[in-house]
């Protein structure tokens, strides 16, 4: 892993507008911080650590989670990741100027409602905050089930969460600055992308990670605190992409059918109805037969 520097920063304007708002950059002095790191001033409450290269911010996190030098709602920020993924180990384009994070999240509460629903349903909790947090800059989004964020039915943005050593991290990824060519997506991808347009925001990825931890978590410990289970499942839906629209449904058999996406189970399937039936998926992909004007706010 190499550190950004103030020195060197990564050649994207984004980038370099963004070290030079959050600096000036001096030692990260402390026990068991790494030699060479350097200690930024203008982050809010919380540790991120900003790298130039990485094999995936995932990665990074885990291991800087594991030496305790990353707790709750700590998080890695990578200008270029040579390993990036997403959903079923598919490679993720990190293109040069876009938000290539990791944040640590906080354990499950120990009582209360959420203590047995939250492992279940953390995607979508997860997908909530960040819309949350996204909205609030000016992007009407939507969520397909169960990690892409959508923006007027392309895609802008994935989520994906691992559990290492009983820590849960969510890796986020974010079209700011660009996003692949229609040519460049994968034969079965289900949706084209786009770069994310945020109205009320004007800073680079650093800025927008800072945004995403220090609200993020503020909706989070909201939610946890005023919102039950089956409330949140009911506010949910209306994020989801498609929702009250028929689909195709492929499953890991290579088995499709079309459906009725229907809403969400109270652990967080995909409810779906056909011929009269409903079922729930957990585990597949879903594509929108059409995707006509206005599909973005479907």
């Amino acid at each position: 892993m190499e550190p950004a520097t103030a020195s060197e920063p990564p050649a994207h304007p984004l980038w370099q507008a963004d070290l030079r708002e959050y600096g000036p950059w001096t030692p990260a002095d402390g026990d068991g911080v790494p030699a060479g790191w350097l200690k930024g001033s203008g982050l809010a409450h919380g540790t991120v650590v900003v790298a130039r290269t990485c094999t995936s911010t995932m990665e990074l996190a885990s291991r800087l989670a594991a030496e305790g030098l990353l707790g709750p709602w700590g998080a890695v920020i990578c200008a270029r990741q040579t390993q990036g993924r997403g959903q079923l180990r598919r490679p993720w384009a990190s293109l040069a100027g876009n938000m290539h994070a990791s944040i640590v999240l906080p354990p499950a509460p120990a009582e209360g409602p959420w203590a047995d629903a939250l492992s279940a349903l953390l995607p979508l909790v997860v997908g909530h905050v960040f819309s949350e947090v996204l909205g609030d800059l000016g992007a009407d989004l939507r969520v397909k089930w169960p990690n892409d964020i959508l923006q007027d039915g392309r895609k802008v943005g994935g989520m994906l969460i691992e559990e290492r050593n009983g820590t849960s991290i969510v890796g986020v990824g974010l079209n700011l600055a660009d996003c692949p060519e229609d040519s460049q997506m994968r034969e079965d991808h289900s949706v084209p992308a786009a770069k994310i347009r945020l109205p009320f925001f004007s800073a680079g990825p650093v800025g927008l990670l800072d945004q995403l931890v220090n609200h993020g978590k503020n909706v989070y410990a909201v939610m946890l605190d005023e919102i039950p289970p089956p409330r949140f499942i009911s506010m949910f839906e209306s994020k989801l992409a498609w929702f009250g629209r028929t689909i195709l449904v492929k499953e890991g058999d290579d088995s499709s059918y079309e459906a009725l996406l229907a809403g969400l189970s109270l652990n967080g399937g995909l409810v779906l109805r056909r011929g009269g039936e409903e079922s729930v998926l957990y585990s597949g992909s879903i594509f929108p037969l059409q995707v006509p004007h206005g599909a973005g706010r479907a």
